[in-house]
């Protein structure tokens, strides 16, 4: 890590402080505030490779910001959080893995994770995978899941830039599907209806596979429309559990949980 890439960080730091007290948006401000609990953290972190990975993946950033011109989930920051590479975000990856369950509920599985952002959840999971897939349209997002999978040194999981409806994988099955919020999108880049996305991900999974689903929050996906994305779900998948998640952050609270198998 260089001394001038060191120093800029601390200046940067310093003046995300001053422009965070201005900010209204209650996202905006928790994205900014992330940052700089990141950057002060880091500035104590002497670890070159972790420095020169997050000087990567703040170019990425830059380059999105400059160029993507579609909906930005993280508000100029990131959406999930990855604690061992010190990134923070709206969702915390490793309370959402640990709240699921996934690691016993995926450990040896295929999967593919519909809309995976930066990939830090696949990542997070690592070696208990056989197999991970991430399909995701925003091209920044996957090159950021590419530097940190090359960072982590697994060989497990790839990521895919393509939207959901266009992902068409030759002849393979998943064991399980993890749709994570990702059945309608605030961007309007998703062109298929409900009940398409569900019977695809029936398609794309193997006898006795498995969905994973998490809802929106109430405010976004209201009791009635909830109501309606369910019975589609219960038209392709026999309801197998509705677990009660209690997250963490407030973007977490009073989603809905369902694991189902394929009929």
């Amino acid at each position: 890590m260089s001394k001038l890439y060191k120093d800029k960080n601390k200046t940067k730091c310093f003046l995300n402080k001053l422009k965070s007290y201005f900010i209204t948006d209650a996202l905006k401000r928790l994205s900014a505030k992330n940052e700089i609990n990141d950057y002060e953290v880091m500035l104590k972190n002497s670890d070159q490779r972790l420095w020169l990975l997050h000087e990567r993946l703040e170019k990425i950033r830059h380059d999105a910001k400059e160029n993507y011109q579609s909906y930005d989930y993280g508000n100029g920051y990131y959406y999930q959080s990855m604690k061992s590479i010190n990134i923070s975000g709206y969702r915390d990856t490793e309370d959402r893995i640990k709240q699921l369950d996934l690691i016993e509920r995926l450990k040896g599985k295929s999967v593919l994770d519909i809309g995976s952002n930066t990939g830090f959840l696949l990542l997070s999971l690592g070696d208990s995978l056989k197999k991970g897939v991430g399909v995701e349209l925003n091209r920044y997002l996957v090159e950021t899941s590419d530097e940190v999978k090359k960072y982590t040194g697994l060989r497990n999981i790839d990521f895919i830039t393509s939207s959901f409806e266009d992902y068409n994988p030759s002849n393979k099955k998943f064991d399980v599907i993890l749709s994570l919020a990702n059945h309608s999108t605030f961007d309007g880049n998703t062109k298929q209806s409900l009940e398409q996305y569900f019977k695809k991900i029936s398609t794309l999974l193997a006898n006795n596979g498995k969905l994973i689903f998490e809802s929106h929050p109430p405010q976004i996906e209201p009791v009635e429309k909830l109501k309606k994305t369910l019975a589609l779900i219960s038209k392709y998948f026999e309801i197998e559990d509705k677990p009660i998640i209690a997250m963490k952050g407030f973007l977490d609270k009073n989603r809905t949980y369902v694991v189902g198998t394929k009929n």
